[in-house]
């Protein structure tokens, strides 16, 4: 038993590792494609600010997806979910730290479930920090 828990302490660590990087790459990508426009004023400039401020939430959501894929995949190949469709389901539902319960991992992989819900915790968190600092740049543009 204490060897599974140093495999599912080690599938976590590096499942988390590359959602994180993931979302990094999505971040810095989207901060410059993104980047607010200054020179817009008006009806003109609010509805520019509007549409970008949208994007990078979708570009965020994104890359959240991109993560309970991964989770999910982990799921699929350890054999917690047996379809795809429950592999995804059981990661959005931990992800989100949601945990209707309907679904539980086997004993043998619990501690993922734990992690999975760490990683989403962390990661939503730091998409909202990503949408402060975003809006906060569209207002410093307008004044």
């Amino acid at each position: 038993m204490t060897h599974q828990i140093w495999i599912q302490f080690g599938l976590a660590f590096a499942l988390i590792g590359a959602t994180t990087f993931l979302h990094a790459v999505m971040i810095v990508f989207g901060r410059k494609i993104l980047r607010p426009v200054t020179n817009h004023e008006g009806l003109r400039g609010i509805a520019s600010d509007t549409f970008r401020l949208v994007l990078i939430s979708l570009w965020l959501f994104a890359a959240h997806i991109g993560s309970m894929w991964m989770w999910a995949a982990l799921y699929l190949e350890t054999g917690i979910s047996q379809t795809l469709e429950e592999a995804l389901y059981f990661s959005m539902v931990t992800y989100t730290t949601l945990g209707f319960g309907d679904i539980l991992a086997p004993v043998d992989w619990r501690l993922l479930t734990g992690a999975a819900s760490a990683n989403g915790l962390l990661l939503l968190g730091l998409s909202g920090a990503v949408i402060i600092d975003f809006t906060e740049r569209l207002r410093r543009g307008r004044h």
